[in-house]
């Protein structure tokens, strides 16, 4: 008798693994359409179509600070048709800046794949005529809250390291809030304000144009297109900060198809095509990480910026 209901539930644990998919699935991102996480996650959508034999769409749902969008798919049925497209800023940020956030991305949500990262990178217009990190500190404490810099108005991954340089590096600017990362690097570029922080692969095609200098990267090493630009480790030895881009889906997943979505998770860190397209952007593909390791890797990233957000008394109005 026993031998039979294992039967049984073993097949019916394969009718499961074969039913899924069992309609289109969704893509949230959540963000307006447009951005990078938008562009990017419809290159994911075609790539699992094809893999997953149904429609996969994307669906943009932005708002507070991606809070509307991942919301949605924290509450939505743990059956692999919802999957969750974001930087960090919603599972790794937002948890520390909300008192009332209607989800938990420890406890709602499971990260399955950590798919690419992006350093960020520091610039300035020519005209302030600083090369490095240090000689942006060293001015910066001379003109006394002088200068500027333009600051994405939601609080996240292209604001937080700005705010953890001032701190380390002991100087001080003033924010100026802009909508969005296009936005702040167009104040730049205009010589509205005098520094950014930026993803590096938008804002390379104006370093080596010349239009703006790039005072210091967050990748481990000189990058090939500007190796006179020191690395933000030169001037601060064990400084992290990327904007990584996960693929998440609602806790609760049944065995089977959390199996079925990370091969096909593991096929688009493999794909020629989106490495390609995401080198054009100097992103790159993490090693792999066992579910367990994601949860520390989450947790890491919470650590790291919960004493920036304490040390400078951060908000999420801000």
């Amino acid at each position: 008798m026993r031998r039979i209901f294992a039967l049984i539930a073993a097949a019916l644990v394969t009718c499961s693994a074969q039913a899924f998919p069992s309609r289109p699935i969704q893509i949230v991102v959540p963000y307006s359409a447009g951005g990078i996480a938008d562009i990017m996650a419809r290159r994911i959508a075609d790539e699992l179509s094809s893999d997953l034999k149904t429609p996969v769409m994307v669906v943009n749902k932005g708002g507070a600070n991606g809070v509307v969008g991942t919301q949605m798919v924290a509450s939505a049925k743990p059956d692999g048709h919802t999957i969750l497209f974001t930087p960090n800023t919603p599972l790794s940020i937002n948890p520390l800046l909300y008192k009332a956030l209607p989800y938990d991305p420890q406890k709602d949500l499971e990260i399955l794949s950590l798919l690419t990262e992006s350093p960020i990178v520091v610039v300035a217009r020519p005209q302030l005529g600083v090369n490095t990190l240090k000689e942006l500190a060293a001015l910066a404490r001379q003109k006394q809250g002088g200068l500027n810099y333009s600051s994405v108005s939601a609080t996240g991954v292209l604001t937080l390291p700005m705010r953890k340089l001032e701190n380390e590096l002991g100087f001080q600017m003033t924010g100026i809030p802009y909508p969005g990362a296009g936005q702040a690097m167009n104040a730049v570029l205009a010589g509205d304000v005098d520094v950014s922080v930026n993803a590096l692969g938008s804002a390379l095609p104006y370093i080596t144009s010349g239009k703006v200098v790039a005072i210091a990267v967050g990748t481990e090493a000189r990058i090939k297109e500007a190796p006179h630009v020191q690395t933000i480790r030169e001037s601060l030895p064990g400084f992290q900060s990327s904007i990584w881009y996960s693929l998440s889906v609602p806790r609760g997943l049944d065995e089977p198809t959390r199996q079925r979505l990370m091969q096909s998770f593991d096929k688009l860190r493999h794909s020629s095509a989106l490495r390609e397209a995401f080198a054009k952007d100097y992103m790159t593909v993490p090693a792999p990480k066992s579910l367990e390791q994601l949860k520390d890797y989450l947790a890491d990233d919470l650590r790291r910026w919960q004493k920036v957000i304490q040390d400078n008394h951060i908000q999420a109005s801000n």
